[in-house]
């Protein structure tokens, strides 16, 4: 590995360490297609987007309990949700595991970035609360409908190792009218949980065997020490910024990474 691909591994971790903390997405829509790059020629093509995505679990995970810390300290999640949620998420890549040994990558890839793209065209139209944070909307606490939004989300993440929380936060802010800031430090928080058991179903499908030991943590280290210097950084901005100019970025960021997922899978 020379210089110029540790920079752009480690320039990748800052991206995603960023994405992580600003829109709860966890750094795996840019982990990804990088370790598509870079595997390409070391593992066969048709397990090439499982191994990447799994080295991108890793580094959501990282990069996730690094911006966690910064939502936690600052309240911008909601803490009775934090339960159902994080259940659902942890049981959703035991079908979403399955589901990548009978859906192929390029049908498991159209249909997360169809979802996405439906999630954030909604955004837009989004009018919870007011400039001030002031709620139009209040949010609904559904266990049932909390812990199915966690269910999907851990479901997606397995599916495609991107995180899931770039299918949960416009989900809880559709949905559950959850205020779309906080519901990113509620993501954060989950996808700790949703990391370590989608990883966990990707053991047992067998998806380590064709990981180079030396190559999952050469690249997962250099991408989580980059996550590593933006995740609280990412995670302050969320906070600081304005309701109407936050939802505008995280819709336009949503439909790209969904265009980008669509266009992958051509």
């Amino acid at each position: 590995m020379g210089v110029i691909d540790i920079l752009i591994l480690f320039a990748t971790g800052l991206a995603a360490g960023f994405l992580s903390g600003f829109l709860g997405i966890g750094g795996g829509v840019i982990a990804v297609p990088v370790l598509v790059y870079f595997l390409s020629g070391t593992v066969e093509p048709d397990i090439l987007f499982l191994t990447a995505s799994t080295i991108s679990l890793g580094v959501v995970f990282f990069a996730s309990s690094n911006s966690a810390i910064k939502h936690i300290k600052s309240h911008n999640y909601y803490k009775k949700a934090v339960i159902p949620i994080a259940l659902g998420s942890v049981l959703g890549p035991i079908p979403g595991s399955w589901l990548c040994a009978v859906i192929s990558d390029r049908g498991r890839m159209f249909f997360f970035s169809a979802v996405l793209a439906l999630l954030a065209v909604r955004i837009f139209f989004l009018d919870n609360e007011d400039e001030d944070g002031n709620p139009r909307k209040h949010p609904r606490f559904s266990v049932p409908v909390m812990f199915l939004a966690g269910l999907f989300m851990g479901t997606v993440s397995a599916m495609t190792g991107i995180g899931g929380g770039s299918i949960l936060v416009p989900l809880l802010a559709v949905v559950l009218h959850f205020n779309i800031k906080k519901a990113v430090g509620l993501a954060s928080i989950v996808m700790i949980f949703n990391a370590v058991s989608s990883l966990a179903g990707r053991y047992f499908i067998g998806a380590f065997d064709s990981i180079p030991v030396s190559l999952f943590f050469m690249d997962f280290l250099l991408i989580s020490l980059g996550a590593s210097f933006t995740a609280q950084l990412g995670a302050n901005m969320n906070i600081r910024s304005g309701y109407k100019s936050f939802k505008k970025i995280a819709g336009a960021i949503y439909i790209l990474v969904a265009l980008q997922v669509f266009i992958k899978a051509l």
